[in-house]
């Protein structure tokens, strides 16, 4: 293209030149023939005068002799005209065979003003020649008029020649010009050519390259306002890319899912938040209806885009999983009053709202647990104030009844306690060398004869004598509930307490052969007062405390616990040693 640029300057330079060659040629051609001619008019007036008055001598000596001494000192052809146009004498032509002269316009001339000039082509010379005609009146009555004429033939060649000469001497200049114009239009386009590369370089993003034109003119203010905007141009774009990025952290770091969504209705911007709870890895470029499924996150956005003011409401989506959330949305402007697109936030209230309800439960459960002993301590007792009392046989069964329903809630309340007391950190845990093998003989012994009334055997398995850094108390309060809650829902079959490793991690496990936990169930053990067979857990005298003491306790211990279990198969509860 800058070849292209400077091609079209240097041809419009020869159609420049070879113009005003043309135009001065044609503007010196007729000057110069214009002052010639004139020049010869005027030298041609003056003899033609004199020649006029020497025509006051006797006409016999001008006819004799003028005409041809003219015509040999003036090299004019020299030609005598009587007043009625008739040639009487010429330098040139026998007279006799011309013809009437009156007309000539040169005659016409000098018939009004006493002399007559004009340029023609003569039909006798066969060449172009000019015409002087001055009117003359002899002593002896003669008038008449004398005519000189000269070809203009060498007025031709001398501006013929002149021509030549000023042709040459402005071909030459405006060659030198040209050769002087060639070089600096070179050096511009070797300018033009750098200033572009370096502006391509800019555009491709080499901000940190310079151009230095010293010595060029208009083009170093140029090359110095290019650098000055190339460094203004780093330091935009570095600002900006370092504001892109804060914002990208921020984004990020946002612990709520937030997506941007334009007026079409698609995601422009989301975070790591939003991609983690909608369970894909990419969401820009997609409809937010098939990213959010819910109804009432698409009649919000419907109603803020009517309103344009913001809202929020409660919704809970299906997929990939089930979860109750708050989203606000907030309409986008860029310009003033053009809505631009939306901002929703979605905050995760699942945990909150299973809180709620796990609170809901622990109150229905205890009011539940604390009514049914209650309700038979009063009931018992209203019966032996009302008389029963005397009856020796049924009072006695009925204190056995208070007193088993009062042990019951003895029980709850102290597990209410427990948990509450772990909760609080008001449980103090005082850590010593614990051996296991002596631990697991002790909780063999105590939970011997319960699972010996169920023919159960308890077993321990430890390959080789080991000691571990706990609190003793809190770890076989650990293991008697894991192995009394074995006892209570294995009917057949053995117990199993001892010591393994996995992963490199050692764990103390119980293990039982009963019935197994459905696997739905077993994300729920631990909870408060949650039994998978209720009536059965009340019947063998459980409160649904038992795992929830396990679990904070082994939280309290810094350790971690792990439940595996198959319908049918038995149970494992594995507890890791990790500190």
């Amino acid at each position: 293209m800058k070849r292209r640029f400077f091609r079209r300057v240097f041809i419009l330079y020869v159609l420049l030149l070879f113009a005003s060659v043309v135009a001065v040629n044609a503007y010196l051609s007729s000057v110069i023939r214009e002052n010639s001619i004139g020049s010869l008019k005027r030298g041609l007036s003056i003899q033609v005068s004199i020649l006029a008055d020497m025509f006051h001598l006797p006409a016999d000596r001008v006819l004799t002799s003028i005409c041809q001494t003219m015509k040999e000192k003036t090299g004019a052809r020299v030609t005598v005209i009587d007043a009625a146009g008739t040639v009487t004498c010429d330098s040139d032509r026998d007279s006799s065979g011309m013809d009437n002269h009156l007309n000539r316009p040169e005659i016409e001339q000098a018939r009004g003003s006493g002399a007559g000039h004009s340029i023609r082509y003569s039909n006798t010379a066969q060449y172009e020649m000019l015409y002087t005609a001055h009117q003359f009146q002899a002593p002896d009555g003669f008038a008449g008029f004398v005519r000189l004429a000269v070809p203009l033939t060498e007025v031709n060649e001398s501006i013929t020649r002149l021509k030549i000469r000023i042709n040459l001497a402005v071909v030459l200049a405006f060659l030198a010009f040209g050769l002087i114009l060639i070089r600096q239009t070179e050096r511009i386009r070797k300018f033009v050519t750098t200033i572009s590369d370096h502006a391509g370089a800019l555009a491709h993003g080499l901000f940190k390259k310079r151009l230095y034109l010293d010595g060029s003119g208009e083009f170093t203010e140029l090359a110095h306002n290019l650098n000055q905007m190339a460094a203004e141009l780093e330091e935009g774009l570095r600002s900006r890319d370092e504001e892109t990025n804060r914002l990208n952290v921020i984004l990020k770091s946002i612990p709520d899912a937030l997506l941007l969504i334009d007026v079409q209705g698609v995601i422009e911007l989301s975070n790591n938040a939003a991609r983690e709870l909608f369970g894909n890895a990419v969401l820009e470029g997609r409809p937010y209806i098939e990213v959010v499924r819910s109804p009432g996150f698409i009649s919000l956005l419907d109603d803020v885009k009517t309103s344009r003011a913001s809202g929020c409401t409660e919704i809970m989506i299906h997929f990939p999983d089930e979860k109750h959330l708050f989203v606000r949305v907030s309409p986008l402007f860029y310009e003033v009053g053009k809505l631009a697109g939306f901002v929703a936030i979605f905050h995760d209230s699942t945990q909150m709202k299973k809180l709620e309800q796990m609170r809901k439960d622990f109150v229905a459960n205890v009011s539940h647990e604390i009514k049914t002993p209650v309700t038979a301590i009063k009931g018992f007792a209203e019966t032996l104030l009302d008389g029963a009392l005397q009856d020796r046989e049924n009072a006695e069964k009925f204190l056995n009844t208070i007193r088993a329903h009062s042990e019951r809630l003895n029980r709850l309340v102290e597990d209410l306690l427990i948990i509450s007391r772990i909760e609080l950190g008001v449980i103090k845990l005082h850590k010593t060398t614990v051996d296991l093998a002596l631990l697991f003989d002790s909780i063999i012994q105590t939970t011997g004869i319960q699972a010996a009334k169920k023919d159960l055997t308890i077993k321990k398995s430890l390959e080789e004598q080991c000691s571990i850094y706990a609190d003793r108390d809190r770890l076989e309060q650990i293991l008697l509930n894991l192995v009394d809650n074995a006892i209570k829902f294995t009917d057949r079959g053995h117990i199993e307490l001892g010591l393994s490793t996995e992963h490199g991690k050692k764990y103390i496990y119980v293990k039982d052969s009963g019935a197994g936990v459905p696997a739905k169930y077993i994300p729920r053990l631990g909870e408060r007062f949650f039994r998978v067979d209720p009536s059965r857990s009340r019947e063998l005298g459980g409160t649904g405390l038992g795992l929830a003491i396990v679990k904070h306790l082994v939280r309290a211990l810094g350790w971690d616990m792990k439940i595996e279990s198959k319908t049918g198969t038995g149970t494992i509860v594995k507890i890791y040693i990790t500190s």
